[in-house]
């Protein structure tokens, strides 16, 4: 009986016991990882901006075009193929009377072509014709420019070709202004700022029926002719504000300006940062620039278009050799372009010794083969 008791007490003691939960094996769960970005066997592609190209052909199909032709600019867009992109354009032109579609579009395309474009067609389009112009890159070819080119009605008299001239380096002597004017004809007098005569020749010379520029001088690429810049120069370096100010300044010292033509400049213009900066003036002014287009690479016809500023190209020059009849030569050359393009401007230096005389005895000769000597004004573009 004893034992019996004794195993009914132990019985009880082991159910009040707390239960201890059995151990249990504890495995750690893996750490989980962290996705890593591995790199990428292809790393993002450059973009290959054709800009620069793209307009060096619209330039050259709207300096050719001749001065009286009505145009109007359809479409800008941006035009994209993989990492490549570059402006496009489409444009209507309605031509001058007197002026022919084929000797036009002949022109437009020896032009382009010297420039580096490429025709990539060319159809009938009712009375006019279409053409579309574009580039090489890699093996592709790029459109860039449509132009539809419209004849005008036949009204009233065939315009004559038309030549215009400017004299640079003007403002060291007061007597430029008797070569200038012994011409007999519109020539403009393009005046250095800061040299010792360049105020009071700005005022005779607009007094005189002269057309006034302000040669401005601008950043030549090659360092070495930095100095020959002469005082009150344009640099690279310079901020906008100071551009602005140096601008305005030359200005207000030169009365009668109408306008505004680079002195040297191959860097100058080809920064459009500077370029900007110069014609923002030119804006505000309401006067026109001349591109002396001393680079290939001039972007100012380009922010001309931008800002809506009246702009001229030079076509050639007159006295890189100053013997007399070198300059003969090249103002038969002008003769010729004016008589293919309708119109053509040259530039001279009126403090060369020949330039001027050559131009006086030649007058008779331009005018008998039919070409008008203008104003340059004559052969604005407006934007």
């Amino acid at each position: 009986m004893l034992i019996g008791v004794a195993l009914a007490a132990g019985i009880l003691l082991w159910g009040r016991t707390p239960q201890r939960e059995p151990v249990r094996s504890f495995r750690p769960s893996p750490t989980p990882l962290i996705p890593v970005a591995k790199p990428s066997p292809h790393p993002p592609r450059k973009v290959i901006d054709l800009g620069r190209e793209a307009w060096g052909i619209h330039r050259v199909v709207l300096r050719v075009l001749p001065p009286d032709t009505q145009i109007h600019r359809e479409t800008e867009e941006i035009r994209r193929d993989g990492t490549t992109r570059w402006p496009w354009w489409r444009y209507r032109a309605h031509l001058a009377p007197g002026q022919n579609v084929k000797a036009v579009l002949g022109q437009l395309v020896q032009e382009v072509e010297q420039e580096g474009g490429v025709l990539l067609g060319s159809r009938p389009e009712g009375v006019g014709q279409v053409v579309e112009f574009g580039m090489e890159y890699r093996g592709r070819l790029l459109p860039v420019l449509r132009l539809r080119l419209v004849p005008s009605e036949p009204s009233g008299p065939i315009p004559r070709p038309r030549v215009a001239f400017i004299l640079d380096d003007a403002g060291g002597r007061l007597e430029e202004l008797d070569r200038a004017t012994r011409i007999g004809r519109p020539v403009a007098l393009a005046i250095l700022p800061g040299l010792p005569h360049s105020t009071e020749l700005a005022r005779r010379a607009s007094g005189a029926g002269l057309d006034v520029l302000l040669h401005l001088p601008m950043e030549p690429e090659d360092p070495e002719k930095v100095r020959a810049m002469g005082p009150g120069g344009v640099y690279g370096e310079m901020s906008e504000e100071e551009i602005i100010r140096v601008v305005r300044s030359h200005l207000d010292r030169l009365p009668g300006v109408v306008g505004i033509n680079n002195h040297m400049g191959s860097r100058g213009t080809s920064d459009p940062r500077v370029v900007r900066a110069v014609m923002r003036v030119v804006q505000e002014r309401g006067l026109f620039f001349v591109d002396s287009r001393t680079s290939p690479r001039s972007v100012a016809e380009q922010v001309a278009e931008e800002l809506k500023v009246p702009i001229a190209v030079r076509s050639v020059f007159l006295d890189n050799d100053p013997a007399p009849e070198a300059i003969r030569q090249q103002v038969r050359r002008a003769v010729a372009l004016a008589r293919r393009r309708g119109s053509a401007l040259a530039i001279g230096h009126i403090n060369r010794p020949h330039t001027a005389e050559v131009l006086r005895e030649m007058v008779p000769e331009v005018e008998a083969e039919g070409v008008e000597i203008v104003s340059v004004r004559a052969l604005l573009h407006r934007p």
